[in-house]
């Protein structure tokens, strides 16, 4: 049976379970066709297999839970973990020393971003605990970052509905147009917050 095959028979058998457990591997940097999964369950919300609120409590749990898990070993462990255990991921030096140099710019913003950039996702929870960011504050921006990539996808799935096969195609081909304007309207939003934080209050009559 194929990975794919496999994966809609955990849907279809364990139905939320099932996702909250695929998408705790996931995250934790075992590489599943994660926007295939989360545009089936769209498919499947549209045919009523499966109800919209907690799908979406489900992927976000599970994504949240191998977050933290991956948050844990990296502020544990660090990056030696990585640098030995990372190419059995395929988690390679180029991209954990690309991710440490966008984390070091970015911030929380890249958190964000990291849930539509393939191969980022899975390694910035472990580079947040290596940066010993705030749990607090990174497990609000992952939050964040995954609710927008959930409902992104799922949407899809529910508005494409039977072209589905089509509509994998095309992430595949755009993946990185649709990354480059995450990240344009992720640079936009700070750029209005920074600016508005300058601006001088104006003086009472």
């Amino acid at each position: 049976m194929e990975l794919k095959d496999q994966i809609v028979y955990i849907i279809a058998t364990y139905k939320y379970a099932g996702l909250y457990v695929l998408f705790v591997i996931d995250t934790l940097g075992v590489f599943l066709p994660s926007k295939t999964i989360l545009t089936l369950t769209g498919v499947l919300v549209q045919t009523g297999q499966l109800s919209l609120a907690p799908l979406f409590f489900s992927a976000l749990a599970g994504s949240l839970t191998g977050f933290c898990i991956s948050y844990s070993i990296g502020i544990r462990i660090g990056k030696p973990f990585l640098v030995k255990y990372g190419r059995r991921l395929k988690i390679t030096d180029e991209k954990i020393n690309r991710a440490q140099g966008w984390f070091s710019r970015f911030g929380p913003a890249f958190i964000i971003l990291a849930y539509f950039t393939p191969g980022l996702r899975h390694i910035t929870p472990y580079l947040a605990g290596i940066a010993g960011l705030a749990f607090p504050r990174v497990i609000t921006f992952a939050a964040i970052g995954a609710s927008l990539w959930i409902t992104t996808f799922v949407s899809l799935g529910s508005f494409f509905g039977q072209r589905l096969d089509w509509l994998a195609l095309l992430l595949d081909r755009y993946q990185w147009q649709a990354v480059l304007l995450a990240a344009l309207a992720v640079l936009l939003i700070l750029g209005l917050k920074r600016r508005s934080r300058k601006a001088p209050a104006q003086p009472e009559d």
